[in-house]
């Protein structure tokens, strides 16, 4: 008979604090509690800022100690902010008894971020309780189990801070048929730490065979620091698949280093795909991600990747300083600017090749070279249908003085002199004379430099007294 006396006895040391816990709750429904005369909701906000509405430093152990002899009797308001929605704000704010905090969340126009701070004021006031708060689990998993996104996500986090019971009720959600409540669980794990380092360890192992794909790639992305032969088996397939996976996989391939060699083809086949696609900003963007990736892993493979991008055409995301300039039968002059390159083996990064697009088959053809490379330089088209190119940057970073005319019509350059100053970023236009005016100065830092007119006639440049540059320098021609 003794045995079962030792039995009741222990299911009573553990069945009196929930039930008081409980009872503590239950009470404390009716008003919001307070510590030093401050509710809590005070001492939350006070936990966040540092400081008291009026402005006077708290020290952050103040504050938190505050919260602990609030204890469960706040555990109501901690689940009112956990689980605030559009449906319950004014409920919750109708508990609240901080104006400070109510005034703010009225205010704020975000409302969707005002909720989300809310929420994570709740997992600050759990995160201080710990496992004093483990009554509260199931009002927690209540919220969790709501699967709305971001509420879902802080109620799982402040599980992940009440102790092993609330850690419990993680683990069994990571077999939930959902996968969005499966990959919530594998974020807040990762990022929380709570538990057995090698239990999670296995969680994440287990989830890179998971049948969803984020998920896949969460695990992954926990993993990759710790077990990258694991790993990357599981991110190389993923690079044939839909855009935001595959990217992602190059991005935590090239977290992985050296060791995911074997990628290091396809990520060279995606980058040469990607940067003479259609849409610009999608091949700056993950163009800069694959090159990254690349560099990270194989530095000759970068090489190669990087080797096509300069010769990969005229207008690849990498290309920069050139000039367009629309010619007299309709085709589009495209001539120098500076290819960015960060693999030393790589040269011809400032160009002194020449394109031209012709809209009609919409292919690009080669045609003469300049003299020399240039960046930043300046173009406009000539009454008789030359371009006239003057000035900018060459590739050792000289600024330049020389200028070049380009003839449609055989497709070659000719040397037209040198200006009496050098001129980059700067702006020429055609005169209503047909003489052409380099005027105006580069940056805000650098200082303006005499304007000059070259006349298209005599070949010659002259440089316009000061008194004279107000009033020539804004009557371009009508055409320009």
């Amino acid at each position: 008979m003794k045995k079962p006396k030792k039995q009741i006895n222990r299911f009573t040391r553990v069945l009196i604090p929930a039930i008081l816990c409980l009872v503590a709750v239950i009470s404390a429904r009716s008003s919001e509690p307070t510590c030093n005369g401050k509710p809590l909701s005070a001492w939350l906000l006070i936990l966040k800022t540092g400081h008291t509405s009026a402005g006077e430093p708290v020290k952050e152990a103040d504050a938190q100690e505050a919260i602990r002899q609030i204890g469960t009797n706040g555990i109501h308001t901690l689940i009112d902010l956990l689980g605030v929605k559009d449906e319950n704000v004014k409920k919750v704010l109708s508990n609240i008894h901080d104006k400070n905090l109510t005034f703010y969340y009225k205010c704020d126009e975000n409302t969707i971020a005002s909720q989300e701070s809310l929420r994570k004021l709740g997992v600050d006031g759990f995160a201080i309780l710990g496992t004093n708060a483990e009554c509260a689990v199931p009002q927690i998993a209540k919220v969790f189990d709501e699967h709305d996104n971001e509420t879902a996500f802080q109620a799982a986090r402040a599980l992940s801070k009440v102790g092993p019971k609330g850690f419990s009720v993680l683990t069994n959600a990571i077999n939930d048929p959902d996968a969005g409540v499966r990959d919530v669980v594998l974020q807040v794990i990762g990022a929380e730490g709570s538990g057995d380092p090698q239990v999670i360890r296995q969680f994440f192992i287990n989830a890179l065979k998971d049948t969803n794909t984020f998920i896949r790639l969460d695990a992954a992305g926990f993993l990759r620091g710790k077990d990258p032969d694991l790993v990357i088996p599981v991110l190389i397939p993923l690079l044939d698949g839909s855009g935001h996976d595959a990217f992602a996989a190059a991005r935590m391939l090239g977290a992985c280093g050296p060791a995911a060699k074997n990628a290091a083809p396809k990520l060279l086949s995606m980058f040469t795909n990607i940067v003479v696609g259609p849409e610009e900003r999608l091949a700056k963007s993950l163009g800069m991600d694959l090159m990254g990736a690349l560099k990270a892993i194989d530095t000759d493979t970068a090489a190669k990747a990087e080797d096509f991008l300069v010769n990969s055409g005229p207008l690849n995301y990498a290309r920069d300083g050139y000039t367009t300039t629309l010619l007299k039968n309709g085709k589009e002059l495209i001539a120098g600017g500076s290819i960015h390159t960060e693999i030393p083996t790589v040269k011809n990064r400032y160009l002194s090749s020449a394109e031209l697009f012709d809209p009609k088959t919409s292919k690009w053809i080669k045609t003469g070279e300049m003299s020399t490379p240039r960046v930043y330089h300046m173009a406009v088209l000539l009454p008789n249908g030359k371009v006239l190119v003057t000035g900018g940057i060459d590739g050792k970073g000289h600024d330049l003085t020389s200028a070049e005319l380009y003839d449609p019509t055989t497709g070659q350059w000719t040397a037209m002199g040198w200006m009496h100053d050098s001129h980059w970023s700067e702006r020429m236009a055609l005169q209503t004379d047909g003489k052409v005016l380099v005027y105006e100065g580069g940056f805000d830092q650098y200082p303006v430099v005499g304007h000059e007119l070259y006349d298209p006639a005599t070949g010659a440049w002259t440089v316009i007294p000061k008194e004279q540059e107000h009033n020539r320098a804004w009557r371009p021609s009508p055409k320009q």
